[in-house]
């Protein structure tokens, strides 16, 4: 129940910095997304059986703030529960790696489903110039970001699951 808690309430918080401070971090046209961060990080460190929930609280306040409809959101971080899972079962031995290799992985995806989203529209776009200007930038970004996440959410990882307690 703790882990729930304190999971709702950081990311609140991170959706507060996101919007006010982060959003203005670019890299030519690409931005950090700390609540993408948020979301592989905590997934990462959290064992509980029902954080599907929280994890679809997290898509809905995301798709509610953001300009993009509510099922990009949600897939990505369904995608991101998935692979976590798959990390932790089968190949966590070094919690860092997995960190960069869903950051990468959840990035690479959710500007895929922009980009289509947009295709979908009709809207004139240069698929190099968005790779290059938008994906490569927002990757860089969010990558240099998850060594710093990863330090914070361990940090609250360490009174949201205390030792010997199991979910």
């Amino acid at each position: 129940m703790w882990s729930y808690l304190i999971g709702f309430a950081s990311f609140v918080l991170m959706a507060m910095l996101q919007m006010s401070v982060f959003s203005q971090w670019k890299i030519l046209s690409g931005s950090a997304d700390i609540l993408l961060l948020f979301v592989v990080v905590w997934c990462l460190y959290d064992r509980s059986k029902r954080l599907w929930l929280l994890i679809i609280l997290m898509a809905g306040i995301v798709s509610i703030i953001s300009a993009l409809p509510f099922y990009i959101p949600l897939i990505v971080y369904f995608f991101i529960y998935q692979l976590s899972r798959l990390l932790q079962t089968r190949i966590m031995q070094s919690p860092l790696l997995g960190i960069i290799v869903l950051t990468f992985a959840a990035t690479l995806l959710q500007v895929i489903l922009n980009l289509a989203y947009l295709f979908i529209l009709r809207t004139n776009l240069a698929i190099t110039s968005v790779l290059i200007e938008v994906a490569l930038p927002s990757i860089l970004l969010n990558m240099l970001l998850a060594i710093p996440m990863y330090a914070i959410v361990r940090e609250l990882a360490y009174y949201a699951f205390p030792k010997g307690v199991e979910a």
